[in-house]
């Protein structure tokens, strides 16, 4: 088994954790929601050597800081962008992404056509102008005992990943990285790739991609999270796609099932090099 290596990159907002593991075809896996870059260990134990998988936290998730200023797309597209040019340069790049980071995966690939040959989305939300807004909540003070109650919190997180983690099924590094995550970064992380109205527009670009690249948009149809008819409005904007729904398996159905969606539909459509 091969574990993934954690270096630092640094950024204008701070420092930038990235997790790297393996050799061949560099594979940049991007986190959801609340994740970190070692939510991929498990796509690592699969692939072997067939591919060099790449997870960055993004910023305010995992071990990278949180950033004191509003995270926006553009700021997190320039993060995947300073990734890509330090561990990957002048390569053509496969992607993947889990929940809101395929939403980021996909944003990054329509800008760089000639650098990619693939990419995958699972249990990806589709924008959604109406969905909730949390930023005002993130941005406001709290009170000196929530303030306690959090760091409170944050303290026994890393003993409670432990059973937590056993119980669910979950990697303990997984679960302990979900506890790091800053409420600021959350929240607009949240806005910027989902509920944004500027958004619909920048995913509509998406449709030169389709046809020209391998692609797969994955989803189980027991997501409470995400709903299954977000798959299928993703499949209606790019109808070239491969489909693939899961009975089961959760928003988590990636780490239920050992990443075989994903590990699958890279053996049907392999990189070059």
């Amino acid at each position: 088994m091969t574990g993934l290596s954690g270096s630092w990159l640094e950024r204008p907002w701070g420092r930038m954790r990235v997790w790297r593991a393996g050799s061949g075809p560099p594979l940049l896996a991007v986190h959801g929601l609340g994740g970190s870059g070692r939510y991929w260990q498990g796509l690592v134990d699969r692939l072997g050597d067939r591919y060099t998988v790449i997870a960055p936290d993004l910023p305010g998730f995992g071990a990278s800081d949180a950033p004191e200023g509003d995270v926006d797309r553009t700021m997190l597209l320039g993060d995947l962008d300073a990734v890509v040019a330090a561990l990957a340069p002048a390569t053509i790049v496969r992607l993947a992404g889990h929940s809101l980071g395929g939403v980021l995966a996909a944003l990054w690939a329509s800008s760089h056509r000639d650098r990619i040959d693939g990419l995958a989305m699972a249990a990806s939300p589709f924008p959604d102008p109406s969905a909730m807004d949390l930023r005002t909540r993130a941005d406001q003070r709290p009170s000196y005992g929530r303030r306690a109650a959090a760091r409170a919190a944050r303290t026994v997180w890393p003993a409670l990943a432990v059973p937590i983690g056993l119980a669910r099924g979950y990697p303990i590094d997984v679960v302990a990285d979900f506890g790091r995550q800053s409420v600021r970064a959350r929240a607009w992380t949240m806005w910027s790739l989902w509920s944004d109205p500027d958004l619909g527009r920048e995913i509509d670009s998406l449709s030169a991609l389709d046809g020209s690249v391998a692609m797969l948009i994955a989803h189980a149809r027991d997501d409470r999270t995400v709903s299954v008819r977000a798959s299928d409005a993703w499949s209606t904007a790019l109808p070239h796609a491969e489909h693939r729904v899961l009975e089961r398996g959760g928003h988590q159905f990636l780490l239920r099932s050992a990443f075989e969606p994903l590990v699958g539909w890279l053996a049907r459509n392999p990189a070059e090099g």
